[in-house]
C-alpha cells in the first residue's frame, strides 16, 4: 500500500508519523544511516512496523521526507532576509551566516551525513544534497559581488569562489560536527571563528 501523504493525515496520524521522523533524527545522528534499521527507528518511536508502512514505503522514502522539510522549513527561510555586509569591517555579518550554519548542520548532522552518503550512488540525493549545496553557493557568491561593488575582490570570479568555499565549509562542518579523527580539538565558537575569518579575508583580503 502506499505511504499516505502528510497532508491527508488527521491529527493522530500527524502525531504518529511526527514521533517516527523525531526517532530517525535522533538515531541516524547518533548511529547512521546504515548504522539505524527500521526496526530501531520503530521501537525509539513506540510504533509497530505497519504503523510505519502506513507513512513511509521504506527507511530511504523516510529520509528522502525528512531532508525536504529540512529544505523547506529550515535552509530555504533561513536565506529570505539575509542582509549583505555593509562594508569590509562588517564582522558580524560573516559571523552571524557561519554561526547559523553551523548550528543548522549540527542539529541536522544525521540527516546531512546520510544524504551524502547515498548521494554517492542515487539521483535523487545527489539532486537534495546540491539543494543544499546550492543555497550555500549563492549567499557566498552574493557576498563576493557586494565586496566587488566596495572595491574589494575584482579579481574573483564570484560563483568559482563561492563553489570553493562553500564546499570548504561542508566537509569541515562534516569532519568536526562529528568525531574526525584527526586528533584536533575544535569547538563551535572556534570553528565559527576559523571559517568566518577565511570568508572574509577572501574577499576583503584582511
Amino acid at each position: 500500500m502506499p505511504a499516505l501523504p502528510s497532508a491527508t493525515l488527521s491529527a493522530k496520524g500527524q502525531q504518529t508519523r511526527l514521533a517516527i521522523e523525531q526517532a530517525a533524527r535522533k538515531l541516524f545522528a547518533e548511529r547512521g544511516f546504515h548504522g539505524t534499521t527500521l526496526g530501531d527507528i520503530t521501537s525509539a518511536a513506540g510504533k509497530s512496523p505497519a504503523a510505519f508502512y502506513r507513512y513511509f514505503t521504506d527507511k530511504e522514502d523516510l529520509l528522502a521526507a525528512l531532508a525536504q522539510s529540512f529544505l523547506r522549513e529550515v535552509v530555504t527561510p533561513s536565506g529570505l532576509s539575509l542582509q549583505l555586509p555593509d562594508s569590509p569591517d562588517d564582522d558580524a555579518f560573516f559571523t552571524a551566516v557561519v554561526t547559523g550554519y553551523w548550528t543548522m548542520f549540527k542539529q541536522n548532522i544525521g540527516i546531512m551525513i546520510a544524504v551524502a552518503q547515498l548521494a554517492t550512488t542515487q539521483p535523487r540525493f545527489a539532486a537534495v544534497q546540491n539543494e543544499f549545496r546550492r543555497f550555500g553557493v549563492d549567499i557566498v557568491a552574493a557576498s563576493v559581488r557586494r565586496a566587488q561593488d566596495q572595491g574589494y575582490g575584482g579579481e574573483l570570479n564570484p560563483e568559482y569562489t563561492a563553489a570553493a568555499i562553500a564546499l570548504l565549509f561542508e566537509n569541515f562542518t562534516t569532519v568536526f560536527v562529528g568525531t574526525s579523527g584527526l586528533g584536533i580539538d575544535i569547538g563551535d565558537e572556534d570553528a565559527i571563528t576559523t571559517l568566518s575569518r577565511i570568508w572574509k579575508k577572501t574577499l576583503y583580503g584582511f
